[in-house]
């Protein structure tokens, strides 16, 4: 498996797990602060994990190119956050 066929599979997974657990949190009706925390947590791990697995390899070149791709799948999981929030408390 390369390593661009892992990111396209990881990050649509990574994506709809973060709604999922958006969703699921309203729906245990969880208070705000702890959907928030598991919100962050949610969206905050896998990015980490994929920068710091790049930066364990050592090589400059391959840091450089997928580096950004993991920062932009953060700001994706921000805002699919947001916006299955939003959307969940308008459907509830």
């Amino acid at each position: 498996m390369t390593l661009e066929t892992l990111f396209a599979t990881l990050i649509p997974t990574y994506l709809v797990l973060i709604a999922y657990g958006i969703v699921r949190g309203r729906r245990r009706q969880l208070p705000s602060q702890v959907r928030l925390g598991s919100a962050i947590v949610m969206v905050l791990i896998p990015p980490v994990g994929i920068l710091l697995a790049l930066y364990a390899t050592g090589d400059a070149a391959l840091i450089a190119r997928w580096s950004v791709v993991a920062l932009a799948m953060f700001v994706a999981g921000i805002g699919a956050a947001l916006l299955t929030e939003f959307t969940a408390r308008r459907m509830s």
